[in-house]
């Protein structure tokens, strides 16, 4: 057996995730499995599923096996040195999951933590403009003292660049253009293939959603996925994307030594699914809200800023009483 994870076939499908919490506990019981063990070379299980946005299968851990969760468990060199709790203030639709982990481990957390860049979760949390995380950290006793490796602290970064904010955001691989409720960064199709449309992946916002539903795309198989190993791609029916899918079929034909045949099969997807893709993105478009991260990071700068002023307000009103 493998001693990470992505490797071993008990668990690189995740379809363990999958099973009922009783399940799932005598899975983890059985197999050993621990959310400190790495995942890949210096990127721990936890790191993983949270990077990758498995926020339901996150918490359902954090519910059922706190105990053996390490919460000041650090990621590896390359990828910064990321507290658990770091990595939570990098992701920015994760206020109510990252407020449990708080009120879970707060009595364990390193809230000062640095990770590479000298930064602590305080100065991401600002950088982003995350209110609730921000309060909630201060509360706690967060330092608003601690210089990162550019000699700034946390509230320095209020109302930063554009540039801080994408910049951030892209150590995460989030896209700052993305719409605040959409799960992921590109628009997957919907059975959650990757999806390719006139040769790219595109970002999931509200205004893409819509041209894309306009444009009445008609979706292909390109690829053939085996699990665990590579995905199923979907793409339409332009010149662009079969280039492109072609391309990676023979890539992944040479690097797996699999006949090119059983990999790109270029097959037009029914016409059931087809039905249901359209449904599907009528659906996103009425669920999304139109206003990017990037903008709500933002908006939380203005009003952190506003905090800051009544505050201040507050103190200068209530020391000219004495």
């Amino acid at each position: 057996m493998s001693s990470y994870y992505y490797l071993d076939e008990r668990f690189n499908t995740l379809e363990f995730l999958t099973l009922p919490d009783d399940e799932l506990l005598t899975f983890i019981r059985s197999n050993s499995f621990s959310p400190n063990a790495e995942w890949a070379p210096g990127n721990p299980a936890l790191h993983f599923f949270l990077a990758n946005e498995m926020y339901s299968d996150i918490r359902r851990l954090f519910n059922l096996i706190h105990e053996r969760i390490n919460p000041n468990l650090c990621d590896g060199d390359y990828f910064g040195k990321k507290s658990l709790l770091i990595l939570f203030s990098l992701l920015p639709n994760t206020d109510d999951l990252m407020l449990h982990f708080i009120d879970l481990f707060h009595e364990k957390l390193n809230f000062d933590y640095q990770d590479s860049n000298g930064r602590t979760a305080l100065h991401y949390a600002i950088i982003l403009g995350r209110v609730k995380v921000v309060n909630r950290l201060i509360e706690l006793g967060a330092s608003l003292n601690i210089y990162d490796n550019h000699g700034h602290t946390a509230f320095d970064y209020l109302n930063c660049s554009h540039k801080i904010i994408c910049s951030t955001l892209k150590m995460i691989d989030i896209e700052s253009s993305r719409d605040t409720r959409a799960p992921s960064n590109t628009l997957s199709d919907h059975d959650g293939h990757p999806l390719m449309l006139q040769g790219t992946y595109l970002t999931q916002r509200k205004d893409v959603i819509d041209r894309v539903r306009k444009s009445e795309p008609v979706l292909i198989k390109y690829i053939k996925g085996h699990p665990a190993k590579w995905s199923t791609f979907i793409g339409d029916n332009t010149s662009a994307t079969f280039d492109e899918l072609l391309k990676l079929a023979k890539s992944i034909a040479n690097n797996k030594r699999k006949s090119l045949s059983t990999i790109f099969v270029n097959e037009v997807l029914p016409k059931k699914d087809q039905i249901t893709f359209a449904e599907y993105l009528e659906h996103l478009s009425k669920s999304y809200s139109g206003k990017s991260i990037l903008e709500k990071c933002m908006e939380g700068h203005a009003l952190l800023t506003q905090q800051l002023t009544n505050f201040n307000e507050k103190q200068e009103s209530f020391s000219m009483t004495f």
